[in-house]
């Protein structure tokens, strides 16, 4: 009788996002990634498959030579097998075909000069799958790729059917494609390693052309809660286990000792055996993805749907059909991450813009000298496409400010080398303001984007006339890279500690500049901070017109009006208010005028006073600092603090004045406002508001409270015509 035997494709995947900590790298250095490859360099009979995203590869080639040693070796006895993606591991479905094409190919170009080895499969992040990734992963010369043992599941294939490869096509172009076990994949290091030889054994068959692909984050075995004592020190802690030994050498040792398991890299599995047949996969992730990208009212039913499900065994064949949500959803869930997104095409557009001009007039030798130039420009842009801050799930994600930053920073770079570019080889001005209209947030409204040498200010009439970024060149500081504090299905669990409810703040507005409240004068602070008083006008968030859009020499104006209403208090009658917002930019200041007018109704002038009596007027003054809060600063001129406590950027506070000043220290950036109402003298009619921005979100590391900017209130009391004049200077 023929033994029984089964494959075992083992796959590690190393990943930090672009800009991550350096000491986070050498934390998880130490803990995961040395001890991982130093066990894989010892048991030279096993094979893997290794990933590295290009920016952890590049530090290790500079900052580790003895691990990158160790992989050349294994690399020369053919024991590993190295997998490329994209170079900074960007969600390929919503970067364009010529930067998939171009990041694959960097890695790729990178792995053959180190090590000498073709790279012949493709990792995808966060395991997103397109039906059209076939033919650009094709062209990109790959030949297969491995995806969740989730996205067959809607096509009717059964677990046991998974333990095949199979083949896919688009456009003619075909791939082969690999399944990842999801039983392995929870067993592994959790539990003794027999658990996962049985299961091992109970897939193996006489045929002996089967396989289950395991694969697991590098980081998960070492560096994440626990894993490294399991790994590397005393193993899962179970009697009837490994007695002790570490998980890692005990698992390698039993695959060794088990002669049934198979080693092989998935390379040499596709060479040994046809695919079982044609498939075509559905748009997927990994179940927990499709669950977290959902919005936050329907993740909570859904997530109810299927616990019920999954823990029915009567229910088994249902499961397999229930699909979550879509991942590009995710840009449309955090508005934040669009803005990213839509920002990064729409610095690369000005690339290829500037490309296509330079073909038209220079010769070759100009172009010879600008590529270089042109190279660094597309560096920036494909580091901004890394994909760690685009979703959240356990993940920090798009609440990791920092990675939001690092975003900005290189799209910021990239045009600033695109404006050396022009100035060098199309001899366009060094100096310049530009107005563009366009649909910046793909949203089917206008937006407005005034760029110059020196700043970059974005304006969405659409949402309360608001604006939504301020890039300030000089130091690539994009200062509105705040985050709005989203409501969360986790907010609702059982497992946050009650005396943690009351740091839950959520906002029912996204946190942009010039946004205009109207509140009562009895709200307290408390409920200001925390977005849960009544909301009187109809300016917060609605419909702005633009009435005016020019340029005029080195400086730039916008208009906006809405003809709206504000609700007489203690009534529901509303009378109607006009709003007009006046922005002129001009290097490296931003002016803005705000005036608001009731309209004259004689026989309603008692609702007019009852709204200037009963109301305040507040704007959004909101901004981001990146460096250490520690070295956040912050002044008025019209106070003194005694008491450095008090000086606080992070604490709340509120004051009568018209001047702020805050700077952030590490960046040595000074960001002023400057408030004056129609009377300039009569200072006790504005207020100042200021707090963070802190939302509560579930991570990797449990719950916690992340910092996301700053709100600053420039609060007025109401008049029946008021004029307001603000002035930001950003230096």
């Amino acid at each position: 009788m023929t033994e029984k035997q089964i494959h075992l494709p083992i796959v590690f995947h190393f990943h930090q996002p672009v800009d991550q900590k350096g000491s986070i790298y050498e934390n998880v250095y130490q803990k995961s990634y040395m001890p991982l490859i130093e066990n894989i360099f010892h048991f030279k009979a096993i094979k893997f498959t290794l990933h590295f995203t290009g920016n952890l590869l590049k530090w290790f080639l500079e900052n580790k030579p003895d691990f990158i040693d160790k992989l050349k070796v294994m690399a020369k006895r053919g024991q590993i097998e190295i997998i490329g993606g994209g170079y900074y591991e960007p969600i390929f479905a919503i970067i364009p075909y010529r930067d998939r094409i171009a990041q694959m190919k960097k890695l790729s170009d990178l792995i053959k000069k180190e090590f000498g080895l073709d790279v012949k499969g493709a990792w995808l992040s966060e395991r997103v799958w397109e039906p059209n990734y076939p033919s650009f992963l094709n062209d990109a010369g790959l030949r297969y790729v491995i995806v969740d043992d989730n996205h067959f599941r809607s096509t009717g294939i059964t677990e046991e059917e998974t333990f095949y490869s199979y083949i896919t096509e688009d456009e003619g172009k075909t791939l082969r494609v690999f399944s990842i076990n999801e039983v392995l994949r929870y067993l592994i290091p959790w539990k003794p390693t027999y658990m996962s030889i049985e299961y091992l054994k109970n897939t193996a068959d006489e045929k002996g052309d089967r396989c289950v692909v395991f694969i697991s984050d590098a980081e998960k075995m070492g560096a994440w809660p626990t894993t490294h004592q399991i790994c590397y020190v005393e193993g899962c802690g179970h009697e009837e286990g490994d007695n002790g030994k570490p998980f890692i050498p005990a698992f390698f040792d039993q695959i060794i000792n088990n002669n049934w398991i198979k080693s092989i890299t998935l390379s040499e599995y596709m060479e040994k055996y046809p695919a079982k047949s044609l498939i075509y996969l559905p748009t997927a992730t990994y179940d927990k993805m499709e669950e977290w990208v959902l919005p936050t009212k329907e993740r909570k039913t859904f997530q109810k749907i299927r616990k019920q499900i999954k823990d029915d065994p009567e229910k088994h064949d249902e499961y397999l059909f229930l699909k979550g949500g879509f991942w590009r959803h995710f840009l449309v869930k955090y508005p934040e991450s669009n803005n990213m997104h839509k920002k990064m095409l729409h610095v690369r557009d000005k690339l290829i813009h500037f490309e296509n001009n330079l073909d038209k007039v220079v010769g070759q030798e100009s172009r010879n000298k600008a590529n270089n130039l042109i190279k660094d420009a597309w560096t920036e842009i494909f580091k901004s496409q890394c994909n760690d801050c685009y979703w959240h799930g356990l993940f920090g994600g798009v609440y990791l400010q920092f990675l939001r930053f690092s975003v900005y920073t290189h799209l910021i770079n990239s045009e600033i080398i695109i404006d050396s570019l022009n100035k060098k080889f199309l001899s366009l001005e060094n100096k310049y303001i530009s107005v563009i209209p366009l649909d910046f947030n793909k949203d089917s409204r206008m937006d407005i984007i005034i760029e110059s040498d020196l700043l970059n200010m974005y304006l969405n009439p659409s949402d309360g006339g608001t604006i939504f970024e301020i890039d300030y060149k000089p130091k690539s500081y994009n200062l509105l890279n705040t985050l709005t504090r989203w409501p969360e299905a986790y907010h609702d669990s059982e497992e946050i500690d009650i005396n943690d409810k009351d740091k839950i703040m959520v906002d029912r507005f996204k946190r942009n500049m010039l946004r205009i409240r109207f509140y009562h004068n009895n709200d307290p602070f408390k409920a200001i901070e925390a977005d849960q008083y009544r909301e009187y006008g109809s300016f917060v968030d609605g419909e702005f017109s633009v009435i005016r859009n020019e340029k005029n020499g080195m400086s730039a104006v916008i208009e906006l009006e809405q003809k709206g209403s504000v609700i007489v208090p203690g009534s529901n009658e509303t009378h109607p208010c006009s709003i007009l917002k006046k922005i002129h930019v001009e290097e490296n200041k931003i002016k803005i005028i705000i005036k608001s007018q009731f309209e004259k109704i004689p026989e309603k002038e008692d609702l007019v006073q009852k709204i200037i009596t009963h109301l305040n007027l507040g704007i959004d003054l909101p901004f981001f600092f990146n460096g250490d809060p520690d070295k956040f600063q912050w002044e008025s001129n019209q106070l003194l603090f005694l008491n450095e406590s008090k000086n606080d950027l992070l604490k709340p506070f509120q004051y009568t004045g018209s001047y702020f000043k805050a700077h952030d220290l590490s960046y040595n950036l000074n960001l002023e406002y400057l408030l004056q109402s129609e009377t300039k003298a009569d200072t006790e009619l504005i207020e100042i508001l200021k707090f963070p921005i802190v939302a509560y979100a579930f991570t990797d590391e449990g719950y916690k409270t992340i910092y996301q900017g700053i709100n600053v209130i420039a609060q007025f009391k109401l008049r029946k015509e008021l004029e307001i004049e603000i002035e930001i200077k950003i230096y």
